[in-house]
């Protein structure tokens, strides 16, 4: 227990900080019967209490003193006076405007065995390890679509036909949730109802600052660094309507947890990207195959829809992504940036 204990009742609006210097003034005195000077004081505000006596507005305020054995009854009735004089004069206007009660306790504590145990800094050092290693989940991410030749050249006639007409002439968007988000090296439970997953091996644009309209010389200026993220989807043959339900299952956007800066990146429209499936190459692709490069999807998007640092660009997986099955593994590496690999589980009944 603090040398000086203030308790006092949750409807009571006390300047905690005024009364305990008041309190610990007063015990002090010139220091030289009570020399509490470094002792600590505490204010603890009680929310609940039952005072038996009294209406529901009642309020307190008690307080203890700790003191060391050796002093005479007549120096312990003197500090108590001058304390509690102290303490009645701080709080009259409290007094006068509603039904208050003041205590004073004097203890007698002089310890002769004293344990003690805290665990303050490993506590600390560990959770500062667990913040150094934890990544910022974005506040969204936004997938890029068609955005690679192969992709639309496997559309043939189907994109001059209904519903398109045509190729699209702006960027083809998607969203991944928050439900989606997952992390390097977690396992990944597939749907009961999902056989296999389609593996999208995209390079993700990181924002450092709000991206609003910005124009494609200076894109580049606003963004941290690139990621590897896997988009994960079930297979589908329908761009007829947004596949939420394909696209936005649980855990189905893995986020690498290593952020290259853009100034380590040499040209991030020429990074090679490796897929392997349990250890083996299932496929190789480029950046190079966009069809709108890094920066000029970032300034194509921003004309419509604004990112904030932290925000997450997908521009685009490779045509024929993977596939895989509950018991298998994939791994993304894209030249520069990085490594990105989970684990496939089934779903328990």
């Amino acid at each position: 227990m603090p040398h000086i204990w203030i308790e006092y009742s949750g409807n009571l609006d006390l300047d905690t900080r005024t009364l305990m210097r008041t309190v610990q003034d007063a015990a002090v005195g010139d220091g030289s019967l009570f020399p509490l000077a470094g002792a600590r004081t505490r204010a603890l505000r009680v929310d609940d209490c039952l005072i038996v006596d009294g209406h529901p507005d009642n309020a307190f305020v008690h307080v203890v003193l700790r003191i060391g054995h050796g002093r005479s009854d007549a120096q312990k009735s003197a500090l108590g006076e001058r304390v509690f004089q102290a303490l009645t004069t701080a709080l009259a206007s409290h007094m006068d405007a509603g039904p208050l009660g003041i205590s004073l306790q004097i203890e007698e504590a002089d310890p002769v065995l004293n344990y003690k145990l805290n665990n303050y800094r490993d506590y600390l050092a560990a959770r500062a390890a667990k913040s150094a290693t934890e990544m910022a989940l974005p506040r969204t991410v936004v997938g890029a679509a068609l955005n690679t030749r192969q992709s639309l050249e496997a559309l043939g006639d189907a994109v001059n036909a209904p519903p398109y007409k045509a190729a699209p002439h702006a960027p083809v968007l998607y969203i991944k949730p928050a439900n989606t988000y997952a992390q390097d090296g977690d396992t990944i439970t597939l749907p009961a109802d999902v056989d296999e997953i389609e593996i999208g091996a995209c390079l993700a644009v990181e924002f450092s600052r709000r991206a609003s309209r910005v124009t494609e010389a200076e894109a580049l200026d606003h963004v941290a660094g690139y990621r590897v993220v896997a988009d994960l989807s079930v297979p589908h043959a329908s761009y007829f309507r947004p596949a939420l339900k394909q696209k936005c299952r649980d855990g189905f956007c893995p986020i690498g947890r290593d952020l290259v800066p853009t100034a380590s990146v040499l040209n991030p429209d020429a990074l090679d990207i490796e897929v392997h499936v349990d250890g083996v190459l299932a496929q190789r692709a480029s950046t190079a195959d966009l069809i709108r490069p890094v920066a000029r999807l970032i300034a194509d998007v921003t004309q419509f829809m604004s990112f904030e640092a932290g925000d997450l660009l997908l521009v685009g997986a490779p045509h024929g992504a993977p596939r895989a099955r509950a018991g298998q593994r994939y791994d993304i590496h894209i030249s520069q940036v990085g490594t990105l690999g989970n684990p496939l589980a089934a779903a328990t009944v």
